[in-house]
């Protein structure tokens, strides 16, 4: 399991500092230097069977309508998971939310990335659970457990994941479309220009993709590291290992899924890569 450098877990801490001083303290400034400016919505609800994903610039104008209009607003945080390999992390945080008109408790699985020596918040997903009042109060005193990495469902999520590997092991375009939803993207750092990308991967990139792999006669092992899974979210941490006629790709992937009507789908692939030439 990855658990990460001590001095990067510290550095990933103050960023979601920033984040929940920004609801606790209504400062949007400290919003923004939390999350990278095209970071990544992608939520389910179970309850209204709404899927929804954007840019989280869409979600900034919530934060900022909520500020006007639910002033009473409490939200209580916790930090409950960090794991960090490399540049790429994610932090499962917990929001208990005090409001009159919606009581809630919700998981946030953060997905963040290194720039320079700054950690930004580039996908959020996770999964809330409507409550009623004596609910939440019973939650925030610490009287009430909350159940995560249910066995069914981590069954589920390590088959999507096997799914995947094994689409690039049999050069297999029908498993992709097995695995990931057709709103997915892709986050890397450009290891020349050390500039952001946030891609769109649509299933026709994904085929060029197998074809390109296998006609270099490029071939896979890979490992399922860690699973982290609460309500209808989750996040894998999957390390692939390619065997190139020029050497070796080293690849970590920080994998968000959703349960979308009753089927894991992968949102966001974020990873972490280096190469060694033979």
């Amino acid at each position: 399991m990855f658990k990460g450098e001590t001095h990067e877990i510290e550095s990933i801490e103050k960023t979601i500092q920033l984040y929940e001083e920004a609801f606790n303290e209504w400062d949007i400034s400290k919003l923004v230097r939390a999350f990278h400016p095209d970071s990544m919505v992608y939520w389910f609800r179970p309850e209204s069977n709404r899927f929804y994903n954007g840019l989280c610039y869409r979600w900034v104008e919530t934060f900022v309508r909520n500020q006007l209009e639910k002033p009473e607003v409490n939200y209580y945080v916790n930090i409950e998971r960090i794991s960090q390999y490399g540049t790429v992390a994610f932090a499962r945080v917990r929001f208990l939310i005090e409001d009159p008109q919606d009581y809630r408790d919700t998981t946030d699985y953060l997905t963040l990335m290194k720039f320079d020596s700054q950690w930004k918040v580039v996908n959020k997903s996770g999964h809330t659970i409507p409550l009623k009042q004596e609910e939440l109060i019973k939650r925030i005193n610490g009287d009430a457990a909350i159940s995560s990495n249910d066995s069914e469902e981590i069954k589920e999520i390590t088959y999507i994941l096997e799914t995947y590997a094994q689409a690039f092991y049999d050069w297999d375009m029908e498993k992709i479309k097995q695995t990931f939803h057709p709103s997915m993207r892709l986050n890397s750092v450009d290891q020349e220009t050390h500039q952001f990308k946030n891609q769109f991967r649509p299933y026709a990139v994904w085929r060029e993709v197998l074809e390109n792999h296998k006609a270099e006669g490029i071939t896979f092992e890979t490992e399922i590291k860690q699973i982290d899974q609460r309500g209808t979210a989750a996040i894998a941490i999957m390390y692939w290992k390619a065997i190139t006629p020029k050497g070796t790709g080293h690849t970590t992937d920080f994998l968000t899924l959703l349960k979308i009507e009753d089927s894991w789908k992968i949102v966001n692939k974020s990873c972490h890569f280096y190469f060694i030439e033979r």
